[in-house]
Order: C-alpha cells, then structure tokens, then sequence
C-alpha cells in the first residue's frame, strides 16, 4: 500500500530529484520554493525532501494555538511564518528577517501558500538606527558575525527589539537567528510571552553561551519542556 512519507514514497522522491528537481516542494502543507535561485542545492535538497526545518515544525505544530500571537525573528524563507498564518491567521503572525536577499523568496512563499502575516525586513536589536549584518553564501548562516571568509557586509536597518515585542504583544516567539540569541534574550522583555521556540548555535556561542541563554530564561519562569527537545531546538513555555 502506498503511503505519503513511507518507503515507497521516498524511494520515488529520490528517483525523481536525480532527474529532475521540481521549482516547489510540499512540507508540511506548505508550499516552499525549491529549485530557484538564492537557494542552495543543500538546501533545495532538505526542502524536497521534507527536512528543512523540520524540527522546528515539529515543536510549533503541537503547541501553537488559535489565541496565540506569533513573533518570528529570522525568517529564513518564510516557512514557519506561512505555516502559522494557514493555522491561526495573517494578523497574528509577525515575521521579521535581516536580510534583504531573503525577501523575495519569503514574499513568493507567503503568495503560493495565498497568505499574508506582516513581514519585517529589518534587524530587532538594543535601540532604533542602523547595524552591520553579514550576508553567508549560504543563507541560513547570515547573522551579525562574520561566519566565513566569504561572508558580505551590509547595513540593514535596525528595529528596537523591546519597542516592537510591546507593540505586537506576542504570546509565542520563534526564534532562529544564528547566534544572535545571546543579545536577544539578554535585552528581550518577555512580559506576556508564554512559549518560546528557540534554534541555538552552539557552534558560534559555545556551551557557556548557550547555558547563560537558558539561564536567562529559567530566571524569568520559564520551563524546558524536555519531551520536545530536538536536537539545537528546544521549547520554553511559562506555567500557566
């Protein structure tokens, strides 16, 4: 019996992207460019195959609910903000990516999936002006550090952080931002904010920075919720 995901599924899958890979793939119920360009074929490749950003997917499907409202920082290409908006509505989800280069994928996204959350291209950090951010060949590593040799310097416009968490209210924060973590949660007020979705980066903060993250969080009520721990990706949520 053929089934979606199953053996049979995949097997097809791989037959099929060795001859020819499609302009757009399924994940999760939502659409997402996949052979276009400013995407890398490792990334093509996880988006045909089911696996970009899988576990963050994973934790937002089980615990998003219809009175939340959803504040994403790093929206890469859209994904989880599309993924949201189809659940609970455009008006309760808020997106906002640095980077500039991602806009039109994160646009073409929102278009095929027919929604629409507000889209920020801007950079939430301490005060209102101007920052450096450093654009990766690969897309997903551009942050506020330098990550490679290769990485592009440019100037965004920066957001203040504290000023828009007030002005949304969110109850739910996604957060994927590269190693920005530590900043954020060092200034972020959380007031209001019930769960929290959050990608660390190991890699560039080192386990004394990851721990102060988690520490930070701990310190104002929140819990780790062990049962959805996915690998660099975890869930925070206050007692109700």
């Amino acid at each position: 019996m053929f089934r979606k995901g199953g053996k049979t599924d995949k097997r097809l899958k791989k037959i099929v992207w060795r001859w020819q890979q499609p302009p757009w793939a399924e994940n999760q119920g939502i659409w997402l460019p996949c052979n276009q360009p400013g995407i890398a074929p490792g990334i093509a490749r996880q988006i045909y195959f089911g696996e970009y950003e899988s576990k963050e997917v994973d934790i937002v499907a089980s615990k998003l609910e219809a009175t939340d409202t959803v504040v994403e920082v790093g929206a890469g290409l859209g994904y989880l903000s599309a993924f949201c908006a189809k659940r609970i509505g455009n008006q309760q989800v808020h997106t906002f990516e640095a980077n500039p280069a991602l806009m039109p994928l994160i646009h073409a996204t929102h278009e095929r999936n027919a929604i629409a959350p507000s889209v920020h291209n801007v950079l939430l950090a301490r005060g209102d002006g101007e920052c450096t951010f450093f654009v990766e060949p690969e897309f997903w590593a551009s942050s506020t550090t330098a990550r490679s040799p290769n990485a592009q310097a440019i100037k965004v416009p920066q957001r203040d952080l504290n000023a828009e968490l007030a002005r949304l209210s969110p109850t739910f924060l996604i957060v994927d931002i590269e190693g920005g973590e530590a900043d954020f949660f060092a200034y972020a007020n959380l007031a209001g904010v019930r769960k929290i979705c959050l990608e660390t980066h190991p890699d560039v903060l080192g386990n004394d920075g990851i721990t102060t993250v988690f520490s930070r969080l701990f310190a104002q009520g929140f819990l780790l919720d062990f049962s959805l721990i996915r690998k660099n990706v975890f869930f925070f949520y206050r007692p109700r």
